[in-house]
């Protein structure tokens, strides 16, 4: 148990299974990117108002100053041993900073940077730029120079993950398909393959290296045999939006997912089944990451904000079984009042729409009890007048009405 676990424990018995346990809010704008750093006890977050925070999990608030830069930043990585973190640019390459003092210690100039990674030693960290959209660099942490010439790809790259022996490279393509690198050889060693019919804008490895987890705007999360390409097991369905990223625990069991369905996810990575009910937040996740003990997952949102869910809130429902419906139960208040704001627009509208038929049906009651009370007071108010006169003169046989005077009418 890590030492922020009891004070996690606390916060986490106030709050329902399906809402964060806890809410760090500092940055500005769009949440992009988050990570933790081995020891569990600090997170970093890369945001587009160009600042890297690190916070302390436990009290919930920054570790110092954030980290400035002259750009939005798209994409952090946090080194293996802890020390250093790594913030990719849209425009301006790449920095490193000392995690202790927060000091620049190596920048790497280019025009952007999609995507970053380290490798499992340390030594290298692979980059996805906006400048070369169909070839990836490696980097060397210790000269801080380009390894090589860039390594070539069958399409525009996306996203990029090194496997766990550090040989080679996943990468997701633009297209919907993804391949892998050797990087000793620069030589795809698998695909590209076409499984999505959406660009692949995350992928990572298992722990053992045997599979690869890819997931994409199509809604859908697939796991593939990381040496033949094969698809393995079932693919996992349940977001109802696009699926923004993903992350796999250290023992491989798991994978949790955000989206723009202003949801978190939890899977099994066996069954393929989610597990227990998503987490709901009010913003599109941009970002995930787990910790290191793989029991809590941190995301970024859309709204500035980076939420921590304890996924063991939900540890006692099977995860062989499909997660509860949302809409099973009518809404309380309660969850009205944290539902998100495309949520909200809905149910204004049907509410409208309740409104104008319930209206309509109050004025339909209306009427039909004005005309009903009409018909009782006639007869009433008939009887309140005097008795017509009787010297009314006789009218002569054969003779007609005036039906405007009464008279008879020759």
């Amino acid at each position: 148990m890590s030492p922020s676990t009891s004070s996690i424990e606390s916060s986490a018995a106030r709050c329902t299974s399906r809402r964060p346990t806890r809410v760090f809010k500092g940055h500005t704008n769009w949440v992009r990117s988050v990570a933790y750093f081995p020891d569990g006890r600090h997170i970093a977050s890369g945001s587009d108002d160009k600042t890297v925070i690190i916070w302390d999990v436990e009290n919930g608030r920054q570790d110092g100053q954030p980290l400035q830069h002259d750009s939005s930043v798209e994409w952090l990585a946090i080194s293996p041993d802890g020390r250093r973190i790594a913030s990719g640019l849209r425009v301006g390459g790449m920095v490193i900073w000392d995690a202790q003092t927060r000091k620049v210690v190596g920048e790497f100039k280019g025009d952007g940077v999609w995507r970053l990674a380290y490798s499992p030693d340390g030594r290298w960290i692979v980059t996805a730029p906006k400048s070369d959209e169909r070839g990836i660099r490696l980097w060397d942490t210790d000269t801080g120079r380009s390894g090589r010439e860039p390594l070539r790809c069958d399409g525009d790259v996306w996203c990029v993950a090194f496997s766990p022996d550090g040989s080679r490279i996943a990468v997701g393509l633009l297209d919907g398909s993804f391949q892998v690198i050797d990087i000793f050889t620069g030589k795809s060693v698998v695909g590209p393959i076409k499984g999505h019919t959406g660009k692949v804008s995350s992928v990572v490895y298992s722990p053992d290296g045997r599979l690869l987890v890819t997931r994409s705007f199509d809604k859908i999360i697939r796991a593939w045999d990381s040496k033949t390409g094969v698809e393995v097991g079932k693919p996992m369905l349940g977001h109802e939006d696009d699926i923004n990223c993903i992350s796999i625990t250290v023992d491989g069991r798991r994978i949790a997912s955000g989206g723009d369905d202003y949801t978190v996810r939890v899977w099994d990575l066996e069954t393929r089944l989610q597990v227990g009910d998503s987490f709901d937040v009010d913003a599109r996740v941009l970002c995930v990451a787990f910790s290191p003990d793989g029991r809590y997952v941190i995301g970024g949102g859309m709204d500035g904000a980076v939420y921590l869910f304890d996924t063991e809130s939900f540890a006692t429902q099977d995860s062989s079984s499909p997660p509860t419906p949302r809409n099973q139960n009518p809404p309380s208040p309660i969850t009205q009042s944290i539902t998100p704001l495309r949520q909200h627009r809905q149910t204004r509208a049907k509410l409208q729409n309740n409104t104008s038929s319930i209206n309509s049906s109050l004025l339909d009651v209306g009427l039909r009890f004005c005309i009903l009370r009409t018909s009782e007071l006639i007869p009433r108010v008939m009887r309140s007048f005097p008795p017509p006169c009787s010297n009314r003169l006789p009218r002569k046989k054969g003779s007609r009405v005036s039906m405007t005077t009464g008279t008879p009418s020759r």
